[in-house]
């Protein structure tokens, strides 16, 4: 398991993100899979559902006038053989190339039989606020 496939992971995920790619979204993802936020807990039984998540949320990026996002990889755990934890900051820039916002989403990723990294479990992190 090394940095700079993690690295690769993320960069191809935030390409298809960026380009809306969801063929490649979805195999970014192995299911079964679980997505946490503070509104609800969401299980991913199929990649179909991933699909029909990220195309919506391609559309709405798009009209906040985002173009592309681009990973920056923070904190790193190995949690076993064929499983991480990681910290990514999605930095998410205008046509000009301009940051308009930025996330931060920690995933659990796992190793799969073709050493390719899926994600297993997403949470995006909320940054405090005052």
């Amino acid at each position: 398991m090394s940095d700079e496939a993690i690295r690769q992971f993320l960069a191809r995920y935030g390409r298809a993100l960026s380009e809306g790619d969801l063929a490649v979204i979805s195999d970014s993802w192995e299911p079964p899979a679980l997505v946490l936020a503070d509104e609800a807990t969401m299980p991913v039984d199929e990649l179909g559902e991933v699909q029909a998540f990220f195309s919506q949320a391609v559309e709405w990026y798009r009209a906040q006038g985002l173009m592309a996002t681009r990973p920056t990889l923070g904190a790193l755990q190995r949690l076993g053989e064929r499983l991480v934890a990681v910290d990514v900051a999605w930095s998410a820039v205008d046509a000009d190339g301009v940051e308009k916002s930025r996330e931060r989403s920690h995933y659990i990723l796992r190793r799969g039989v073709d050493d390719r990294y899926r994600i297993k479990v997403a949470l995006t992190v909320v940054e405090p606020t005052g």
